[in-house]
């Protein structure tokens, strides 16, 4: 049972994106961007900048239907960088502890974040085939004819498993079903995978005695359904649904996604990266499309409906085509959520009111109109890419929607200093109806109270900056009163170093590793170029001082927890180790600098002490 768990194929593909916008499962965007539409001669390399989850693809009358693995999580799909540092990791497997690949889902992820490379026209079924072992041997005609065996075995099975718990199951029918059919398809599709053995074993016991079947069905529908998100766990899966299930109705489906270019499972980003759809995750796991059989069994027959595409438009205030159109397809009632575009040059100035809705049976047009960007808006135009981290210069509000109300506001963030200043992650952008850019964020202060709010901060420079340095600079100064380590390897591993808040470093160069930045040191070593941790030039500091009055140490930097009381006769001179700031992970307060001394910390205010001595 658990080899075939492992070789049979129930679900996979995600057309989800990181900004949190559900696309239909049957969704595709074609523009003069998407890969999918460039024929090259040679091979191509994509960098990866963000994963998608897997689902299930589900087709009925109506159309396809996307069924997520994990409709509770919040975006379905994640950046590369969270994948890599293990963020995404930390989070999701204790949502999921009792799935059995939810695991697998993060190594697959972790492995997809290095760049891609097709050859021409590389189609899913290619891609595949070194993944899944399939035998050279075997024409990509006669593999996907073994997958659409395996199709229809796996829909069958869930099928006949799903009829014994609603009482509605023959089991002589089912029998014979299986002994003259469904066996030799799974069989027959084992031969893709070079399975030598005999993989309907783990299900002849299963369907030699109705005793057994009774017995058993229940339980294997459980376990095997739990495997693949097949289930009442999931609520779009009942036992009617199942029961409804049609073993070869998805045989165009299955020929279609497998033969179609793997440059349709990527999504170009703004920043020039692109998107991996979580088809590439399922396709090392597991891979799958249900076909339901929805036809009214009695009764007069429902009109037949088809869903008609979206096209998304972009032009200047005179009509002039900017952009290619994108084209949105998905099933009838589908939601969809049509996409601005950032045009060098130019401001998005009017968001048409059906840039969201859903799909119907009749064609609808979504235009964004823009105007040309004045010489000073376009010098500062300065927008950072998806997936990478910013951080508030000002006091900004984090609000609901991108038109910034009162109401709308969720959170103030106050004005702190340059090593508390708050981040979050950009997840997407959006416009205000007046056409004010802003950044779709997560708040990941992980220590504060805010960690983890999702909304929309202004993308103007002058409150919210990249927290990455973008450039090389001759020397820099260990902010953070930690102080940080310095490694070996680009990635931060390695550690062979570790330099004290304060100390001056010589940089030779700074390189890019993925959305973040490194200054690579004279002696070759590699430390982050995170502008909280370190600053350009040389920060000084004071290394002594002395108390004007009677003075008290404590414990914290938030004057909390008094240690030491210095009468003011003393003139007590301290020498300064380090400084922090007060508050630091709470974003509703301002912070006020302290000096760090032997056994704790200090006022750092002038009317309170004076400096002996500065580091020159």
């Amino acid at each position: 049972m658990h080899h075939l768990v492992r070789k049979m194929t129930i679900a996979g593909l995600a057309l989800t994106l990181f900004s949190g916008l559900a696309i239909p499962a049957s969704a595709e965007i074609v523009s003069a961007d998407n890969p999918s539409t460039t024929r090259s001669t040679s091979n191509t390399t994509y960098t990866i900048s963000s994963i998608g989850l897997p689902y299930n693809i589900s087709v009925d009358s109506h159309g396809m239907h996307q069924v997520p693995w994990y409709p509770d999580e919040s975006a379905q799909a994640y950046s590369a960088s969270t994948i890599k540092d293990g963020t995404f990791a930390s989070a999701f497997l204790p949502r999921h502890k009792s799935d059995i690949f939810a695991p697998a889902i993060i190594d697959s992820m972790s492995g997809l974040t290095k760049p891609l490379t097709l050859t021409p026209n590389e189609t899913v079924l290619q891609y595949l085939r070194p993944i899944k072992d399939i035998s050279n041997s075997l024409s990509d005609a006669d593999a996907v004819s073994g997958l659409q065996d395996e199709y229809a075995f796996n829909a069958w099975l869930f099928k006949a498993l799903a009829e014994e718990e609603l009482g509605t199951a023959d089991f002589k029918t089912l029998q014979t079903e299986y002994s003259t059919t469904y066996r030799n398809k799974i069989i027959t599709s084992a031969a893709i995978y070079g399975d030598t053995n005999n993989p309907a074993s783990a299900y002849d016991d299963l369907f030699d005695n109705e005793g057994d079947f009774t017995a058993k069905a229940a339980g294997t529908l459980k376990t095997q359904g739990g495997a693949y998100h097949v289930n009442q766990d999931n609520p779009a899966y009942t036992a009617k649904q199942l029961s409804q299930l049609d073993p070869n109705g998805a045989k165009d489906a299955i020929t279609k996604f497998f033969t179609q270019p793997m440059t349709n499972l990527l999504t170009k980003q703004a920043d020039g990266t692109y998107q991996l759809d979580g088809a590439a995750v399922a396709l090392q796991i597991k891979y799958g499309i249900f076909a339901f059989n929805t036809t009214p069994s009695t009764g007069t027959p429902t009109p037949s409906r088809t869903s008609r595409p979206v096209t998304v438009h972009y032009v200047d205030n005179h009509g002039t085509t900017l952009k290619a159109d994108q084209t949105l397809t998905g099933s009838l009632g589908a939601p969809y959520q049509a996409k601005a575009l950032d045009i060098k040059g130019y401001t998005l100035t009017q968001t048409p009111k059906n840039a969201t809705g859903t799909f119907t049976d009749t064609a609808q047009d979504v235009t964004y109109v823009y105007t040309k960007a004045t010489a000073t808006e376009t010098a500062v135009d300065t927008i950072a890419p998806k997936g990478s981290v910013i951080y508030a210069t000002k006091k900004i509000g984090l609000y609901q929607q991108a038109t910034f109300t009162n109401r709308a506001r969720q959170q103030w963030y106050a004005n702190k200093s340059r090593i508390n200043r708050p981040m979050f992650l950009v997840t997407g952008y959006a416009t205000s109806k007046n056409g004010v850019k802003r950044y779709r964020v997560k708040d990941i202060n992980h220590l504060s109270k805010t960690d983890g709010k999702t909304g929309y901060v202004t993308a103007n420079a002058a409150y919210t900056s990249p927290v990455y340095y973008a450039a090389k600079h001759a020397t820099i100064t260990v902010i953070n009163p930690k102080g940080i380590n310095a490694y070996s390897k680009k990635n931060l591993t390695s550690q062979q170093n570790h330099y004290r808040q304060g100390q001056v470093l010589k940089v030779k160069k700074i390189v890019a590793h993925n959305l973040t930045t490194r200054f690579v040191l004279n002696n070759g070593h590699y430390i982050s170029a995170n502008k909280k941790l370190v600053k350009a030039g040389k920060q000084t500091m004071p290394r002594r001082v002395q108390a004007k009055t009677a003075l008290n140490r404590y414990t914290t930097a938030n004057l909390t927890k008094r240690n030491h009381h210095y009468p003011q006769k003393s003139h007590a001179r301290f020498t300064v180790t380090g400084w922090a700031y007060s508050n630091a992970n709470n974003f509703s307060k301002g912070d006020t600098l302290r000096y760090q001394v032997a056994g704790g910390y200090i006022t750092a205010n002038p009317r309170l002490v004076h400096v002996l001595i500065t580091d020159k």
